[in-house]
This record gives C-alpha cells, structure tokens and sequence, in this order.
C-alpha cells in the first residue's frame, strides 16, 4: 500500500458545493483510500475570517492529529499586524495558502506583497490558487526570493506551459494534481521539471479522491515516481516523519 498524502483538502461552508463540508466526511475518505495524512483548512478563513477560519483549523486539527493545519491569509484585511504572522509557524501551521479569484483580489496587489515581505521570516511553505492565464508569471515577480516551497495549486492543461517556464527557474516552486487531469501532464511535469516537484492534491472531499489517485495510477509513472508524488515530496517539504 502507498504512504498517501494530501497536500489540498477543506471543510466547512462552501457555496460552490452546496453544502457544508463536515470534517467527519473528510475523514472518512481518508480512512476509505488509505490517506495517512492531508493538509486542511476551514473554509471560514477564505470564506469570512482568517482568524476565526485559523482558529477552527487549529482545533479540528488538534482532535484529529492525521489533519495537518493551513492558514489562510486574505490581504483585502490586511493592515500591517505582523504578530499574527509570526506566530503562524509557533501555533502549528504546516502551510499558507492564498485564493486571490476566490476572494477578489489581483496577484499585483499592494496589501499581498506586503503580506510576502512579512512572511519571509516565518518561511512557512505557501500555496497559491491560480485560476487564469498570467498569474503565475505575477506571481514570479512577487516571490522572486520566497525562501521556503512555493506550490501552485489549480494548475490545468491552459496554465501548464507558464508553470513548467516558471518552475524550471525556481527550483523550490511545486504543481499540485487536482487539476492536472489530462493525459499525458503529470508525464510532462515529471520529463520536464522532475518529480520531485509534483504534489499529490485532491480537493476533498468537495471534490473525490477516488479519481484522483486514479488519475494518478495511470499517469504514466513508474512505481518509485508514483510513490513520490503520494507522498515522499509533500513529507519533504512539510518535514513530516516518513
């Protein structure tokens, strides 16, 4: 059986899936396909508020120690508190992640490359929703001197050209899979960039982790390759004991 990790997964309200995401449904897709562990967060924090979508994290995270906790971070309330920031590496957070689409702001945004600059001490991996053509080359600029993993999540076969261009130049730059569905484009990510910069990453459990590691199965990779991307990559650069 592969060690299975998931880089992207939520609870709580969503619009888009019409329902509540309860933490128990999450849970019991891990238990189902075997997942050992997943990055999660509560959807309260892209949602409404960061703080209290952390602070819901924290404690589903607290109960349920295969949970592994996410900030989220949303500059359009960002007014220049550093100390939460600081603290978010302190309090537990494996990784930061941002949704400019989501929440309506653009990548060339004042208030998210002050967040940067102040996250540059805290060095905590972040993930970044990308949903149209041009983001990831902004995002570039931005990040130029990120010192920790930088993963693009939401990655399809529109925006894969501009991820591999950018990620042969930024060796600590990673692709999630939730996307990448095609044939043939974890081959590519792999031939062109290496494995060790691909994620496994589901969704769930408003999206099914049946068809992702399907997907993955018969993506072309060897065994080794494959076992990598399950999981060896994201214990890596969480530093999460095999």
């Amino acid at each position: 059986m592969d060690d299975i990790v998931d880089i992207n997964t939520l609870f709580g309200p969503l619009p888009i899936a019409s329902t509540d995401l309860a933490v128990d449904a999450l849970l019991a897709l891990m238990q189902k396909h075997k997942v050992q562990a997943a990055c999660t967060l509560s959807t309260l924090g892209l949602l409404l508020d960061p703080t209290v979508g952390n602070a819901a994290t924290r404690a589903a995270c607290e109960e349920h120690p295969e949970l592994l906790p996410v900030a989220t971070l949303n500059p359009t309330m960002y007014f220049g508190d550093t100390e939460p920031l600081l603290r978010l590496a302190g309090d537990g957070f494996r990784l930061l992640r941002f949704f400019p689409g989501r929440q309506g702001w653009p990548i060339e945004f004042a208030p998210f490359r002050a967040l940067l600059r102040c996250l540059d001490e805290a060095a905590l991996p972040i993930m970044v929703d990308i949903e149209a053509t041009g983001m990831i080359s902004a995002l570039a600029g931005l990040l130029e001197t990120y010192p920790a993993p930088v993963i693009l999540m939401g990655v399809n076969v529109e925006t894969l050209a501009e991820a591999i261009a950018v990620m042969r130049q930024r060796e600590n730059w990673h692709v999630e899979t939730s996307r990448l569905l095609a044939p043939g484009v974890m081959q590519t990510v792999v031939e062109t960039v290496g494995v060790g910069r691909l994620l496994l990453g589901t969704g769930a459990p408003s999206r099914p982790i049946a068809s992702a590691l399907q997907t993955l199965q018969h993506a072309g990779l060897s065994d080794a390759d494959r076992k990598q991307v399950c999981a060896a990559n994201a214990r890596r650069i969480l530093q999460l004991a095999a």
